[in-house]
């Protein structure tokens, strides 16, 4: 025989044996698989399970970050130095102007109270300007002329509305003498309430 030919018959009495050890082992009752039952160690799993809800907790927790930011000031760099001066020249320069506006606002009140009083008095000579120009110099006396013109433009004021009311009273006075004229002459005119 040649090594490279395989006897085919060997093969299949070899497939024969099989075939019947494979018979005999199925023929035979086997006992059922039972289960094993062993007692499994659970300690490890809670303590993993454990810290996996300790994580889940934390994670579910916001996240407080803070942020700290740091500036430092170099008092000895120029532009620092300069900064500084040119802001409190022009603070100086700001107080200087209100000072001097307020100055200005208050001459013009003084002013104008003068003017007030001098109208009141109904002349202005050269001693009654001189006099007022010193009443001016003491606090007091501004008040007490203040007071003075305005107790005077208040008459001012009534007498006026006064004169305005006596005026219009007059006018209806003389509407109703003409419509009682033009009814005794036999006239009709229309009549105007007022």
């Amino acid at each position: 025989m040649d090594k490279n030919k395989i006897d085919t018959q060997t093969v299949y009495e070899m497939f024969e044996e099989l075939n019947k050890k494979l018979d005999k082992q199925t023929n035979t009752p086997t006992e059922p698989i039972k289960p094993i039952q062993t007692q499994v160690d659970m300690t490890a799993i809670n303590t993993v399970t454990e810290r996996l809800e300790n994580v889940i907790e934390e994670v579910k927790k916001p996240n407080i970050v803070e942020h700290q930011h740091r500036y430092t000031i170099d008092i000895a760099s120029n532009w620092f130095f300069f900064s500084w001066v040119a802001l409190v020249i022009v603070i100086l320069g700001l107080f200087w102007a209100i000072a001097n506006q307020r100055q200005t606002i208050n001459q013009y009140k003084e002013s104008d109270l003068k003017y007030r009083y001098i109208r009141m008095q109904g002349e202005a000579n050269e001693e009654s300007i001189y006099r007022l120009e010193q009443q001016f110099q003491y606090g007091d006396s501004i008040k007490i002329v203040r007071k003075q013109v305005e107790k005077y433009e208040e008459l001012v004021k009534k007498q006026a509305e006064r004169m305005e009311r006596a005026k219009r009273d007059s006018e209806e006075v003389e509407k109703l003498k003409e419509d009682a004229e033009s009814l005794k002459n036999g006239k009709q005119q229309k009549f105007y309430p007022i």
